[in-house]
């Protein structure tokens, strides 16, 4: 076994989280509780209630399945220069996530590939190592615990998404010029069952949503009251 090895197994589970994270939107939408329009009021205590559990198993396999990939993440670096010729070995095995993903980065030799990358991985430090990770497993202040609550999984997607260009980029420089690497993106949410790309519209906050329902009953209930 080696750190491929590692990084393999917890890269499949992180998809399958997310993936699962994601069904729970496509359930929603087939019983058309992603609007209140079709429902009356009376119906919408109720569906309040199941949006509130709904958001909840949201949140939780987000935050799983992020753990799990930025583990990969930081599996990266020790085994992405053994497979070409293209990149070196990290100099020091003892450097941090950041300054591994770095050095390695800085050794892309063509310019728009090496700044594609580094504007990729920005957006997967900030969003996914910034303001999940770190508040996940460091967190000690309130503000720490509202990132977590915030946390969902069209978010996390995206975040991914960034951070496996960042990891294709590592690997067409690793492999070429001795064989053309394309991007496995497409393969892994394939594999998992997950869509490539997501539409905003089709994953509305279920916290809103909730409050949305909420709001329809109690109006509702308000005029019945006065009728």
């Amino acid at each position: 076994m080696d750190h491929f090895d590692v990084a393999h197994m917890l890269g499949h589970p992180a998809f399958n989280l997310l993936s699962q994270g994601l069904r729970i939107y496509t359930e929603l939408n087939q019983k058309s509780w992603l609007s209140t329009e079709r429902h009356a009021w009376s119906d919408c205590f109720f569906i309040a209630g199941e949006l509130s559990c709904c958001r909840k198993n949201e949140r939780s396999l987000s935050v799983q399945s992020t753990i799990l990939f930025q583990a990969m993440m930081e599996k990266i670096p020790y085994f992405v220069s053994g497979f070409g010729n293209g990149l070196n070995p990290l100099e020091n095995a003892r450097i941090n996530f950041c300054d591994s993903w770095t050095q390695l980065l800085d050794q892309i030799v063509d310019e728009e590939l090496r700044e594609k990358a580094k504007a990729a991985f920005g957006v997967y430090k900030t969003s996914i190592y910034n303001e999940v990770r770190n508040p996940v497993i460091h967190g000690k202040s309130g503000n720490d615990l509202l990132l977590i609550e915030a946390v969902r999984a069209p978010n996390i997607h995206e975040g991914m998404r960034q951070g496996w260009i960042a990891y294709d980029c590592l690997l067409k420089t690793a492999f070429e010029p001795d064989q053309r690497h394309e991007s496995s993106w497409s393969t892994m949410c394939e594999l998992h069952h997950m869509p490539e790309t997501l539409s905003a519209e089709d994953y509305p906050d279920l916290e809103l949503l909730e409050r949305s329902f909420n709001k329809k009953h109690l109006d509702g209930a308000r005029a019945a009251v006065e009728l």
